[in-house]
């Protein structure tokens, strides 16, 4: 990375394991990851500071952030556009949205066409095909919730998804000679992709930065289902 670019921070919290990247003036990464003991929202600016201060860095420092925008979990996502919006408001920061199937695209690294299969629930998922251009990652089509029953990996090298990947998807990747890989959601893979768009001029706004939820989150559900119950049709 040239040294006229900005202070670039990476935040990657859409699954279970979290974790932040910082290229540095010299181009360097540089990774920090969140303490496993810890909720997200409790290690998240705590982990920010520790680089920052490893690194002799001070806040305004700080040109760009990138954040990993989902699909993923409710908290973790939550938390990370919560921060990436603070950061922007307070320091000046830029903002790159980065769609975490690019994430674990990107930590794969092999040959495409690929699957990004997430949040399954109910034998559906949230499938983004990817297909590489060159050294990079190409979102190919419109990503969106799929029927296991309708899926078809015919033509795919590798579908990239966890356990909850529907059984039947994962039967028939078998027979075709599909691979299901376990993806990766590496803060520096989030790093790389935000430093690309960031080049390409692919900013949001931080009013418009929103989580990438492909159904409703469930803490939501379950608040509208006991506000159902307990309100009576005379209160509405």
């Amino acid at each position: 990375m040239p040294s006229s670019d900005p202070i670039l921070l990476a935040i990657e919290t859409s699954q279970r394991q979290g974790g932040i990247a910082l290229r540095d003036r010299a181009g360097r990464a540089h990774v920090e990851r969140l303490v496993a003991m810890r909720r997200h929202d409790d290690d998240l600016l705590p982990a920010i500071d520790r680089l920052f201060t490893r690194l002799g860095l001070a806040p305004r420092d700080l040109g760009v952030v990138g954040v990993s925008v989902g699909p993923g979990g409710f908290t973790g996502l939550r938390i990370a556009v919560s921060a990436a919006k603070m950061l922007a408001e307070a320091l000046g920061a830029r903002i790159v949205a980065v769609p975490s199937a690019l994430v674990a695209a990107e930590a794969y690294g092999g040959r495409g066409p690929i699957v990004v299969g997430l949040s399954a629930k109910n034998e559906k998922f949230w499938a983004t095909r990817l297909e590489r251009s060159g050294e990079c990652w190409q979102i190919v089509g419109e990503p969106g919730l799929v029927d296991g029953a309708e899926f078809e990996p015919a033509g795919l090298d590798t579908v990239l998804a966890d356990q909850y990947l529907p059984a039947e998807v994962r039967a028939r990747c078998e027979r075709q000679g599909v691979g299901v890989l376990e993806p990766v959601f590496d803060p520096a893979a989030c790093l790389a992709e935000a430093g690309r768009r960031w080049r390409a001029g692919d900013v949001t706004d931080p009013l418009q930065l929103t989580p990438l939820y492909p159904r409703p989150p469930e803490a939501v559900s379950i608040w509208e289902r006991r506000t159902r119950a307990t309100v009576g049709p005379e209160d509405c």
